[in-house]
């Protein structure tokens, strides 16, 4: 892996994730597919992610807390839950966190070399 990190800020803190280990990417990947699909997955829209509920938003919490514990060990999941950060800033905070975790946005309007035979070719199996 690179030495590349992702920097999440909330309350006023500002943490580097590394690349994650497994054991980490294991609880927070499940979490963040399913905040993602709750949002609207690619068609997510400010009013789609406002409309995210208090146990989307919990799980939200918990994969950014599992991610920051990473760097910083010592935060138990009730204080971070006490730090003063907004929904908002949660919300700003699952792309870092995504990318953490080995996620990456996949173009889909680009055809695949699969999907695109070049010229004179037929896909036909008629």
């Amino acid at each position: 892996m690179s030495e590349e990190v992702f920097e999440v800020a909330l309350a006023g803190r500002r943490w580097a994730l590394p690349h994650l280990p497994f054991r980490a990417v294991k609880a927070i990947q499940p979490a963040l597919f399913q905040v993602y699909a709750d949002a609207g997955g690619a068609e997510a829209s400010a009013t789609s992610v406002a409309g995210l509920g208090e146990a989307q938003l919990e799980r939200l919490a918990e994969a950014t807390w599992r991610a920051v514990a990473v760097v910083e060990p010592s935060l138990a999941y009730d204080d971070f839950l006490d730090l003063p950060f907004s929904v908002g800033e949660l919300i700003q905070a699952f792309p870092a966190v995504a990318k953490a975790a080995g996620l990456r946005a996949v173009a889909t309007t680009e055809a695949t070399r699969e999907a695109s035979p070049s010229a004179g070719k037929s896909t036909s199996t008629a």
